[in-house]
């Protein structure tokens, strides 16, 4: 939306934040991508050797996984 209110008008990025209520620092986040597949492929082995543990024994009493819960 801001870009394409600088190109209609022809107006600094500050002034475009401005009107449409929007952070500046939210307009020039950039998001960082995170690659899960050797999570994936070390839950899956230990999901194939170990068919009765559940999800959350896997996490939790393992402590091989570092991340948050969220993102498993």
């Amino acid at each position: 939306m801001v870009d394409n209110i600088r190109m209609e008008y022809n107006i600094i990025i500050q002034r475009c934040c401005k009107l449409i209520l929007l952070h500046r620092s939210v307009f020039y986040y950039r998001a960082k991508g995170r690659s899960d597949e050797l999570l994936r492929m070390r839950m899956n082995e230990i999901a194939a050797v170990r068919v009765r543990y559940g999800f959350w024994h896997i996490l939790w009493r393992r402590k091989s996984f570092m991340d948050n819960h969220k993102r498993m």
